[in-house]
């Protein structure tokens, strides 16, 4: 193992803004094995000298996560920064010539958690309550080894655990996941798996009933009669700011905004959402969508879009129409309107599939999980080895403690 805490050369990429012509700045650079390199940084601030190479990245990743590309995770980081300490590992490929530069094939944004007393510490995939999916950013070519190479590393620095969240537990993914830890030895343990209802262009989508069908278009009749319904997207012709206006003044009438969580009553969430939308709009990687009567939105949602892939990420009704579903109908137009483009293949509602919502759209299903994996650590291998019985104590110490309260 190589440490070296020198600053990397300047890569020689072009560059589209002042930020990304800053020099990387790490905390430490280990080299894995005669493939990898992996520069390790911990200040939020030294992440623009990654830009020009991580958005490289995003163009051409295993499984798209828009909430891991830079348009959306550093304004995040700065809005709403989390509790812990953080740690981004950017994997290199090393080059085999000396004309040329390291390739970046990894990105893993981690945070020191803890989440109770039976609880070991741990770093886990960045998540929090707007960043619904965290899938590293894999490069497209041998991403197992890319993965391989972030295991060795953490054990090398004796992470002890890391917990893997909102990651796909299917597909190409789990592919590398599985091959990776074959590799390095490690034997993860499943917290939890689930699954996520998602819109594609394949058939075979499950459906709902005939009668819910009926329901539907039967509440868009009297929907109909009370004015003009529309279903419209936003495009170059209308403003982007005020279907940013809408959206929130929109979700701040309802249920959120009674509870305290609505985006507009808080300021670090209403900047997020305004500089993500607006930065996403920029480009290409943003779309919204509205029901509107008589010019009035009553439905509207948010996708966010990585590669062929979009996200669900926002989606708010008026409860003033409550009766009338308008959520709903919303949804079933925006399928019809999915069906009929061809730029995405995907469009995952970052909902499980047993939504009441899902289930009156007719959707596939996205199998999604929750890992835990020891590193380096055999506190942590035992940890995991015997989760299973630690909850059993805790769901018994709960039990225990209501029937005496």
């Amino acid at each position: 193992m190589v440490v070296d805490h020198a600053l990397n050369p300047p890569m020689l990429i072009p560059v589209s803004s002042p930020l990304e012509s800053y020099s990387r700045s790490y905390s430490a650079r280990v080299t894995i094995d005669d493939e990898f390199v992996i520069e390790t940084v911990r200040s939020v601030s030294a992440l623009a000298g990654y830009l020009p190479v991580w958005k490289q990245l995003a163009q051409n990743t295993l499984i798209s996560n828009p909430f891991y590309e830079p348009f959306f995770l550093l304004p995040a980081l700065q809005r709403l920064p989390p509790d812990g300490p953080l740690c981004f590992a950017f994997v290199f490929r090393k080059s085999t010539s000396n004309d040329r530069a390291d390739e970046l094939v990894g990105v893993f944004p981690l945070e020191k958690r803890s989440n109770g007393v039976l609880s070991l510490p741990r770093w886990r995939l960045l998540t929090n309550s707007l960043m619904l999916r965290a899938v590293p950013l894999l490069h497209e070519l041998q991403p197992e080894r890319t993965i391989a190479a972030f295991l060795k590393w953490a054990s090398l620095f004796d992470l002890g655990l890391l917990e893997f969240d909102r990651v796909l537990a299917e597909g190409a993914f789990q592919h590398a996941l599985i091959c990776a830890f074959h590799a390095t030895g490690i034997a993860p343990y499943i917290v939890g798996q689930s699954t996520n209802a998602v819109l594609t262009n394949r058939a075979g989508s499950e459906e709902p009933s005939k009668k819910a069908m009926r329901e539907t278009q039967r509440k868009r009749r009297r929907l109909e009669e009370l004015g003009h319904l529309e279903f419209r997207s936003l495009d170059e012709t209308e403003s982007l700011d005020d279907w940013q206006s809408e959206f929130l003044c929109l979700e701040a009438s309802g249920w959120k905004g009674r509870g305290g969580t609505a985006m507009a009553q808080s300021q670090a969430e209403r900047d997020l959402f305004l500089t993500v939308t607006r930065q996403g709009w920029a480009r290409k990687k943003l779309q919204m969508f509205g029901l509107f009567l008589d010019g009035r939105p009553v439905a509207m949602k948010c996708n966010l879009l990585s590669g062929r892939e979009g996200m669900a990420w926002k989606i708010a009704y008026d409860e003033a129409f409550a009766k009338y579903s308008p959520g709903l109908i919303l949804e079933v137009d925006h399928k019809q309107a999915f069906n009929e483009q061809t730029e995405l293949d995907r469009i995952d509602f970052c909902a499980r599939a047993s939504h009441p919502l899902c289930q009156r759209v007719p959707h596939e299903q996205l199998c999604m999980q929750r890992l835990l994996i020891p590193c380096g650590s055999i506190g942590s291998e035992l940890y995991c080895s015997t989760l299973s019985f630690l909850r059993r104590v805790k769901r018994h110490a709960e039990r225990t403690r209501r029937e005496f309260a």
